[in-house]
């Protein structure tokens, strides 16, 4: 049985009357990668510093690595905060040379670790200048260096791709994703479902205080996609020919869902409409499962259908779909 790294059991903390996590439970497995997801004030913060000893909670119990006495197992932990105040006439080198002072590293194999996550990160080049040259990108790179720099077995990460550009959130998510296939159990915090999608095996939703929905990341995305294709008069005729098609396709008289809408199945719906001669009204691309499931926690409840798009004729869709497919 994997033990659990982190485990969190009925976690409470309120700053006066403001209720900020109401009962927590979380398990945390080893080599995992967990992404917490969640609204700017949702508790991601609190729950972080809970967890690293900085915050005693109102309630409840945290186990790291089975202990409940956080001092003891935290060298074991990297953190990368999303705001890092660095001294800027320091280079690299010293930066990390003084940290790794506080964590008892000494000598050559402080040395050792230094050149090692410099290497990793991708700034050893650049060690040696004053951190007031660096770009947002190479300082967060940095903020990644001294997390991991006593080589953690956890490693907790709030908002890493926080002021980073496309590029830059890109390469961030690739060491992450290659610290978590080097072992490394990995907490990220974020609001942002793509860096999720990209490195997590399972997430979770904290809203309200509550971390009441949890999924794995494999599950959600091998829901796809939805579609709801408005119409105006569904004849009887053309609802039998349509749910003949499969489980996947739900009608009524005036509504076509298509879940998960495949292209294939688009395709066989619309070729339905036409020969019926049924008038499309509207067609709403819905969110995908991932982005469903972090809108339904925050919502408490399915939240409301995008606009929809003023369709084009179901001709134009065929042929759209065709030439689609022959490329």
């Amino acid at each position: 049985m994997t033990d659990s790294v982190i485990q969190l059991r009925n976690l409470h903390k309120s700053y006066g009357q403001l209720h900020v996590l109401r009962g927590v439970d979380l398990d945390i497995d080893e080599g995992e990668a967990f992404g917490l997801l969640g609204q700017n004030g949702a508790g991601k913060s609190t729950l972080i510093h809970s967890l690293l000893g900085l915050l005693k909670p109102d309630e409840g119990t945290i186990k790291l690595f089975g202990s409940r006495d956080v001092e003891l197992v935290v060298k074991n932990i990297g953190y990368l905060p999303e705001r890092t105040t660095y001294h800027l006439q320091f280079t690299a080198h010293e930066y990390l040379r003084m940290l790794g002072a506080l964590s008892d590293l000494r000598g050559a194999q402080l040395r050792e670790r230094i050149d090692a996550v410099l290497d990793l990160v991708g700034i050893e080049g650049a060690a040696d200048r004053r951190l007031g040259t660096y770009s947002k990108g190479m300082l967060q790179r940095l903020g990644l260096a001294q997390a991991i720099l006593h080589d953690p077995a956890l490693l907790i990460v709030d908002e890493p791709a926080s002021g980073l550009d496309p590029g830059g959130q890109r390469d961030m998510a690739q060491l992450l994703a290659q610290l978590h296939k080097a072992g490394h159990t990995i907490l990220l915090c974020t609001h942002q479902l793509t860096e999720v999608a990209r490195l997590c095996d399972r997430v979770g939703v904290l809203a309200d205080g509550r971390l009441d929905r949890v999924a794995t990341v494999a599950d959600l995305e091998g829901q796809g996609r939805s579609m709801t294709l408005r119409v105006a008069d569904l004849p009887a005729e053309a609802v039998s020919v349509l749910e003949a098609l499969g489980p996947n396709v739900r009608c009524t008289r005036t509504s076509v869902v298509l879940f998960p809408a495949s292209e294939q199945l688009q395709h066989d719906c619309l070729a339905v409409l036409l020969d019926y001669g049924v008038h499309i009204l509207a067609m709403t691309p819905a969110a995908d499962a991932l982005e469903q499931f972090y809108l339904n926690a925050i919502h408490h409840t399915h939240p409301a259908p995008p606009s929809p798009v003023e369709p084009p004729t179901p001709e134009a869709l065929l042929e759209t779909l065709v030439v689609g497919g022959e490329r």
